[in-house]
């Protein structure tokens, strides 16, 4: 049993330094305007995995200008979370909002989670509701999974099985 899970721990370090070692090799090897926005979307993730905020930010930034939603939602994100940056809700909205018109199934599904905590707009579960219903008609099933939730415990809304389920 020691001896298994000794394996599987290297295992894990090992798929990790691989991991990072991509990570590095495409933010690095390719110079960024030569990159398509999906390429500088993962270089930006490989930065922010890799705890350099600051890269990657400078990288959803530049996938954002190339036309790639998940860009900016990851900036909106950034704000929301704090990370390399002040905490900022209005920030954070401003950015999901440009995903979201670019049909970012999950800046839909962000938006309606600041509707339902009243996070840099006047709580309305209502209007959550009504985003977290484009990002499930989209495919995100975090979101459809959150509306089921909340009809099946009458959580800001009325009580409806049939609709949570």
């Amino acid at each position: 049993m020691k001896k298994t899970m000794l394996f599987v721990l290297i295992l894990c370090l090992c798929f990790t330094a691989v991991g990072a070692a991509f990570g590095e090799t495409v933010a690095t090897e390719t110079p960024a305007e030569e990159m398509t926005a999906e390429e500088l979307y993962q270089a930006g993730k490989a930065a922010e995995n890799a705890g350099d905020y600051e890269k990657a930010m400078e990288y959803y930034q530049l996938a954002a200008d190339a036309g790639d939603a998940e860009g900016w939602r990851s900036i909106g994100t950034m704000y929301a979370n704090g990370e390399g940056v002040e905490p900022d809700y209005d920030r954070a909205l401003e950015y999901y909002q440009l995903a979201a018109d670019q049909g970012d199934m999950k800046a839909f599904y962000n938006i309606g989670k600041f509707y339902q905590y009243g996070l840099a707009v006047e709580q309305d579960i209502g209007k959550a509701i009504e985003w977290f219903e484009k990002s499930g008609e989209l495919g995100y099933s975090d979101a459809c999974v959150l509306l089921g939730s909340l009809y099946q415990y009458g959580e800001g809304v009325e009580q409806d099985i049939k609709k949570a389920a």
